[in-house]
């Protein structure tokens, strides 16, 4: 086979309907039979929904004890022996003839080293387009991802030879692709782009990416993306970002209270680049408490 999609999953038998329609959608996204390696983590898996995994004849089932997306992508992709492969979250789908299309580009030009689309994220039954500047990666992805985050658990075509194993063996928590972004586009990994909807992301409400853990995650990923000596002016770049956060999280602390906590950030988000633009939020703090 050519191309194997890794599907990290719990499992669970709240979010079996979701899975089923994830590989069916992987199904109906080539001509062409592709492995599914799904990969099943923690404790709180439906044994009805496994057994019916392992009964399918084009699925490759693992199962690791630990609840962890990042380290079940590790596992898949140490199972991946096809020139390409992919991954979908349990709860995202693929459109029709997704992964045939990824194949197309990349075999277009055999100097990417993975292929990026577009597609949508669906909120309350609507589709809205995720991306509307995605060619500017292929000129220059470091430079753009200090913009947006153009990786996703859903939107890449991997070459397996170019994207090796060990870019999966270092995951940042929560926020995960944003640093494999990261890793590959300082490795000048050569990014196509398709802007072409091939999937959809959606919006659940248990999604990680609600969670104050994945919010959190972000001054930790800046720290790591500045200790490995980008560029100077990406450097700026990420420190004006970590301004930003740090303005957020004080913002989001005096919310619930936490004065002493917010005052930190806030002082934080004025000693790094850009900083200064949130010096007026200062007066919040000599207001009498309300």
């Amino acid at each position: 086979m050519k191309v194997s999609v890794i599907v990290p999953t719990m499992a669970t038998q709240q979010r079996a309907p979701l899975l089923k329609r994830a590989i069916e959608s992987i199904r109906h996204s080539s001509k062409f039979p592709i492995r599914i390696i799904v990969v099943v983590n923690g404790k709180r898996y439906d044994s009805e929904t496994c057994e019916w995994l392992k009964a399918q004849p084009d699925i490759h089932f693992e199962y690791l004890e630990t609840a962890s997306a990042p380290k079940s992508v590790l596992r898949g992709r140490e199972l991946v022996t096809s020139e390409f492969f992919s991954t979908l979250d349990d709860d995202d789908e693929y459109l029709e003839g997704a992964t045939d299309k990824r194949i197309q580009l990349m075999e277009l030009d055999p100097a990417f080293d993975l292929v990026v689309s577009n597609g949508y994220r669906n909120v309350g039954g609507i589709d809205r387009l995720l991306y509307t500047n995605l060619a500017e990666v292929t000129a220059n992805s470091l430079r753009s991802l200090m913009d947006f985050n153009w990786l996703s658990s859903c939107n890449a075509l991997y070459r397996t030879a170019s994207v090796e194993l060990a870019y999966f063996t270092d995951s940042h928590a929560y926020a995960e692709w944003t640093w494999l972004a990261y890793r590959l586009a300082k490795d000048r990994k050569n990014v196509g782009t398709l802007n072409r909807p091939t999937f959809r992301i959606n919006d659940t409400a248990d999604s990680l990416s609600k969670s104050e853990s994945y919010d959190n995650s972000y001054l930790p990923l800046f720290e790591r993306m500045l200790d490995g000596g980008p560029p100077a002016n990406i450097a700026r770049l990420i420190r004006r970002k970590m301004a930003a956060q740090w303005h957020a999280e004080s913002n989001a602390a005096l919310t619930k209270g936490n004065r002493m906590r917010a005052l930190k950030c806030h002082w934080q988000s004025l000693l790094e680049v850009g900083g200064l633009q949130y010096l007026s939020y200062s007066r919040k703090f000599f207001l009498p408490n309300r």
